[in-house]
């Protein structure tokens, strides 16, 4: 199963509407989306002018700590406009006049790692999960995944908790190794799902969150072997393999006898048909529509 991750933090409603549209053409049936409804409404547009009618949805949200909660921001009192933000922003986020588009923004904090001032910060835009969760299980969304790489364990629970009074078909714990060693994220992991039936939960085992910046085996090295710490603990779980995921990771996965049930892949999907995503005459130009999809559809074909 391939899932497309169209960015927990990107609101951008007409780049989602975009993707979706190209990705499901292409033979996706999973996407996961941000925790907004104008993303849900953009998705199902995407869905219906694509004629596909079994899509499936996933929306994502995360807990105080986690990057995937975050947006840039710039100091303009230090910003020497030097232009290193926007030039290395994979999303766009960021005009050459140095303004962030907090839409666009994933919170991946590749600006704030290359600015040589300091000049980029992140801050965190947390959303009010009681009010959203319900509001997308009733509209159709069967998977709600938690970002839980943060040390707040207080609203680890509570989101947590949320998210299963919901009781979505799926619930998702997508973790990485960043902030913590093998046995706490195990630990952390077994915490949640006591209480769970088998099989309905989902672990997204990011192997380094918003990194397929290229298409090697190296890049996606560290998913692989995350994946492959959640199944030798034996969990009555599903194996997602994300974080730096790209065309190798399934054949990485085979060759080191890691099983997975998906792989979610970001980074890397939304690279490869970004120029084409990007056409100001998209909806109007079949042709760049087309090229799209194809580029997709083998992309889709590697799992």
């Amino acid at each position: 199963m391939f899932k497309l991750v169209c960015g927990a933090g990107n609101e951008d409603v007409e780049s989602v509407k975009r993707l979706v549209f190209v990705y499901a053409k292409a033979g996706c049936e999973y996407f996961d989306l941000s925790a907004r409804k104008e993303i849900l409404e953009a998705a199902k547009e995407a869905q219906r002018l694509a004629g596909i009618d079994d899509l499936h949805y996933c929306v994502s949200v995360g807990i105080k700590g986690d990057r995937h909660i975050s947006k840039a921001s710039i100091r303009s009192s230090i910003c020497i406009k030097c232009g290193t933000c926007f030039r290395n922003c994979p999303n766009d986020a960021i005009y050459s006049s140095i303004i962030v588009d907090e839409k666009k923004c994933i919170g991946c904090g590749t600006c704030a790692k290359k600015c040589p001032t300091g000049a980029m910060t992140m801050i965190e835009k947390d959303i009010n999960v009681k009010e959203i969760l319900p509001y997308m299980v009733e509209n159709g969304v069967e998977m709600l995944e938690l970002h839980i790489m943060g040390h707040d364990k207080k609203d680890l629970d509570y989101k947590w908790n949320v998210i299963n009074e919901c009781n979505p078909k799926y619930a998702s714990i997508c973790i990485d190794r960043e902030n913590f060693g093998n046995k706490e994220v195990l630990e952390r992991i077994r915490g949640m799902i006591a209480h769970r039936k088998p099989y309905t939960t989902i672990v997204q085992a990011d192997g380094i969150p918003m990194s397929g910046c290229d298409d090697t085996f190296k890049t996606t090295l560290q998913a692989v072997a995350m994946a492959e710490i959640i199944q030798n603990a034996n969990l009555p779980v599903h194996i997602m393999i994300s974080g730096g995921t790209n065309s190798k990771t399934a054949e990485l996965a085979k060759l080191c006898g890691v099983n997975y049930w998906g792989i979610a892949m970001g980074s890397w999907a939304r690279k490869v048909v970004k120029p084409y995503i990007n056409a100001a005459d998209f909806w109007s130009n079949e042709e760049v529509q087309q090229e799209a999809i194809r580029i997709a559809s083998e992309l889709i074909q590697t799992i």
